[in-house]
């Protein structure tokens, strides 16, 4: 998987010198931004330089485009890791959005439990169904949520650790007030999933019922801290880490991690692109078989 790999100096000069300028208002000339064919990344495809350029240059905020992409890699390497050290899935900004928007209406309906059915979006996130390379919930030990806290512009982690009925909180830019915000916009994911969980007999004990109370937030201490407008970069880098059972260091070079992101996923694309390689859960759905009588 092109994820592990590490990063070549040669692309990286590539990329950075041809694709990644320093004025950030005024990058390309125009009509020369356009990536003709877009480079297709399974979940979405990604059709303009500046895509790599937010990726790339420290104190840019990533998108939910970057981060559904980078998450959708990540899960891919889990479920097709030969020997994986972790079992887990990922999510993507969409279901913060779902979970979200259903909380809002779940408390404001007194906490209507009629609301939380097997047929809803999230349902089928837990049963794996939602997103290409998804997996079961109940098959894994981690699940990883993109967070984003809107009236902060500001994105965390979340990981749900299923065996200890807890969300981890990982916040890089982690104040009393900031901290307080973050695990306000865990707990649609700590009041809700318990409640879907119960529709599922995989996540019964010994045939017990599935407790409804809420999963524990807890914040994540001893991380590095962001200046400037990285967040979207540690959480990806947060989330890496963990799967690859790696401590997470208290020196953080953003820089570093910015640059073998934008090189790998360039340098995949291109791959793909020149070699004609999709992979099952990236090629377009094949189209119905033709009568040749």
């Amino acid at each position: 998987m092109f994820i592990v790999n590490l990063f070549s100096v040669v692309l990286h000069a590539i990329v950075v010198t041809v694709l990644l300028l320093h004025d950030k208002e005024k990058v390309y000339l125009k009509g020369k931004d356009k990536i003709v064919p877009p480079f297709r990344f399974g979940v979405e495809d990604v059709a303009t330089k500046m895509w790599f350029h937010k990726l790339a240059y420290p104190g840019q905020c990533l998108t939910n485009s970057h981060l559904d992409i980078i998450f959708y890699y990540l899960r891919k390497k889990g479920k097709y890791a030969k020997e994986p050290k972790v079992k887990f899935t990922t999510t993507d900004c969409l279901f913060f959005k779902t979970i979200h928007a259903l909380y809002e209406k779940f408390i404001a309906q007194k906490k209507n439990l009629s609301l939380i059915t097997a047929q809803h979006a999230i349902a089928d996130y837990i049963r794996g169904r939602k997103m290409l390379c998804g997996s079961p919930w109940h098959l894994c030990d981690h699940v990883f949520f993109i967070i984003h806290m809107e009236t902060e512009s500001h994105w965390i982690l979340g990981r749900l650790n299923i065996e200890e009925r807890r969300v981890y909180m990982y916040n890089s830019l982690s104040t009393a007030m900031k901290d307080s915000a973050a695990i306000k916009a865990c707990q649609p994911f700590a009041v809700l999933l318990p409640h879907f969980f119960a529709l599922f007999d995989e996540f019964k004990k010994e045939n017990k019922p599935v407790c409804l109370d809420p999963f524990e937030v807890v914040k994540v201490d001893g991380l590095p801290q962001q200046t400037s407008n990285d967040c979207g970069c540690f959480v990806a880098s947060f989330a890496e880490y963990f799967i690859d059972m790696k401590p997470i260091p208290p020196i953080f070079d953003v820089e570093k991690h910015r640059d073998r992101l934008a090189v790998l996923f360039y340098k995949y694309a291109r791959m793909k692109e020149v070699e004609f390689i999709d992979s099952e859960d990236e090629a377009p759905p094949k189209g119905p078989k033709k009568n040749l009588s």
